[in-house]
């Protein structure tokens, strides 16, 4: 059951999605913690904090929290503050202290604040929104007192990690795409590109495809393997780690795989190592989730954190969608969107069926078990309860409002591209935005196209085939908080490229990226996308075509958005849209 907690001055936490910590033998010294009797507890307390922790730090303050009676540790205790530079970090917090890192005898603020996430995703510590305290619980009293000194795991530890991972919702969702089919056999990508709410920023994929192509188009064997290892978006690091966790317990197997992507006739081949099948303990396990064993249902772990991660709408997302997983789970059967959206609204919550359906969606993509159809859904799962806090204040920002009212006019495009939306306005992901753009275009629109970026390169081009008259573009796409002004620099970068591709001589560009573009083009473009265009940029835009003799463009990522559904729904051509953009 979600119960409303009225709260003011709520600290706003992010919980229930973790990128980094695997050890599990770690995580069970974390959750032994809190574990007043446990042999962890006793040493922090006696061995470690006196030694690695200075007073300036607030060594008797920890210590002070460690005694206290019940055990319930502020977040801040816990996770401690980071130092600049790092390499000069200093140990100031419990978690820091309790697990010894890779250089030094403790770990810092940051994957401290993750095992403290871990521990809190699989049930083992509960968090108190009134004190920003976490205490044991059940299950890890359980896990504490199960544990041994030595390294590996035995049986006991073992079985409730595996149920505790079983009652996580990402990792059933993980569980349940491998299982489609037992030959199913799924990159980081391809378990990404399903996983959270998509359509924002913090649930982003890399697109596999684009990604191949890069790849076949580089030289460089160390360059190569970094990208394959290193490129990734939010929820592509999310399914990798979820999916390290299954491996080390047995539920599913890590098996590179070779991905091939065909293009204008030439088909790219490259082996993605971070690939997994499920085993057939996986299989027995996604049968215990469901209830299909001797064993009832397994009750999901939640968290009301767990509905948004990022942005300043990220508490009026989890406020929605929280109150939308309430509503569904308390219908007494199948319930349309249309009587969500007005139960919503009477909540004080104003939004469209397509908002809805939206999120009823992503509920599904995070791992609860909801059959939806065209008109309404029928909730199916169990979960265990959790608290829904009502901060006194939750606005929808003029981006939210965006995205609801594109929403209803993209009715034939993936809405996973609204994610543009944010990434355009996030400097942070330059490439990632570059890459989904190019996606876009090539995966949606149907033009043939590479994603370039790297040195001396634009970021990406697209052309068309079987046209009376084909074209090409040259692409730079900038993600800019505030908007893009289009400064000289860049615009003399853009005509640079532009004379390159005209004159293709190796002695002007030796990576002669220009022989992306296949075929004959009868005409080439370039081309801007930025979230929004701001100052000169179109006296700049004006500049470079009358230097370079080629017309361009600057395109807000809203028209590109609406310009993609049009062609994907065939109300126009691609001459058509080179008209609407560069000849209006």
């Amino acid at each position: 059951m979600i119960q409303i907690l009225s709260t003011e001055n709520t600290v706003s936490r992010t919980f229930g999605w973790v990128q980094d910590p695997s050890s599990f033998r770690s995580l069970c010294d974390v959750v032994a913690i809190f574990d007043v009797n446990s042999a962890i507890h006793r040493d922090l307390l006696e061995r470690r904090i006196p030694a690695l922790v200075e007073e300036r730090d607030g060594r008797e303050a920890l210590m002070a929290a460690l005694r206290e009676r019940p055990l319930k540790i502020r977040y801040a205790h816990l996770v401690g503050t980071s130092f600049k530079p790092r390499s000069q970090s200093r140990c100031n917090g419990i978690v820091q202290a309790a697990v010894k890192g890779q250089k030094r005898p403790f770990i810092g603020d940051w994957p401290a604040d993750n095992f403290v996430r871990w521990a809190q995703a699989l049930g083992f510590i509960a968090y108190s929104y009134s004190g920003d305290t976490f205490q044991i619980t059940e299950s890890g009293l359980r896990l504490s007192r199960a544990g041994t000194e030595g390294k590996e795991l035995n049986r006991e530890e073992k079985e409730i990690l595996t149920e505790a991972v079983l009652a996580y919702p990402p990792a059933v969702r993980i569980l349940t795409l491998l299982s489609e089919d037992e030959d199913t056999h799924l990159t980081k990508y391809e378990l990404g590109s399903r996983l959270g709410f998509a359509g924002e920023d913090g649930f982003t994929s890399l697109p596999q495809g684009l990604l191949i192509r890069t790849l076949a188009e580089m030289s460089d064997a160390a360059e190569k393997n970094k990208m394959k290892t290193d490129w990734d978006g939010s929820s592509d690091k999310y399914a990798r780690m979820i999916c390290r966790w299954l491996e080390n317990l047995g539920l599913v197997k890590q098996i590179p795989k070779e991905v091939s992507v065909s293009l204008a006739g030439r088909t790219y081949k490259e082996t993605i190592g971070q690939a997994y099948v499920i085993t057939g303990s996986g299989f027995s396990a996604l049968n215990r989730v469901r209830g299909r064993s001797r064993h009832g249902r397994i009750a999901k772990n939640l968290s009301y954190e767990m509905m948004s991660t990022k942005g300043k709408d990220r508490e009026y997302l989890r406020q929605r969608r929280t109150r939308i997983l309430k509503i569904i789970s308390e219908a007494s059967g199948p319930i349309s969107y249309g009587r969500i959206a007005g139960l919503l609204t009477e909540s004080g919550l104003e939004e469209t069926v397509d908002t809805v359906r939206d999120d009823i969606r992503g509920l599904v993509r995070i791992g609860l078990d909801i059959k939806t159809e065209e008109e309404g859904c029928l909730y199916q799962d169990k979960i265990a309860d959790f608290l829904l806090p009502t901060p006194a204040v939750v606005e929808k920002s003029d981006a939210a409002q965006l995205k609801e009212q594109l929403r209803s006019q993209i009715l034939t495009l993936s809405h996973d591209y609204l994610c543009l939306l944010d990434l355009a306005y996030d400097g942070a992901q330059n490439r990632l935005f570059e890459m989904k753009t190019l996606e876009l275009l090539t995966e949606e629109c149907g033009f043939k196209g590479l994603h370039l970026g790297g040195s001396r390169k634009p970021d990406g081009i697209i052309y068309t085939e079987g046209l009376a008259e084909n074209y090409g573009v040259i692409i730079d796409t900038k993600a800019y908080s505030k908007g893009y002004s289009l400064p000289i620099a860049q615009a003399d970068e853009m005509e640079r490229y532009v004379r390159e591709n005209r004159q293709r001589r190796e002695d002007l560009n030796p990576n002669q990226w220009w022989k992306a573009f296949e075929g004959r083009q009868d005409r080439y473009y370039f081309l801007f996308v930025s979230g929004c265009f701001k100052g000169r940029y179109r006296e700049q835009i004006q500049r470079i075509g009358e230097s370079a003799g080629v017309k361009g463009a600057a395109l807000p990522v809203k028209e590109l958005l609406l310009l993609a559904e049009e062609l994907k729904a065939g109300r126009i051509d691609q001459q058509e849209f080179a008209r609407w953009v560069f000849e209006p």
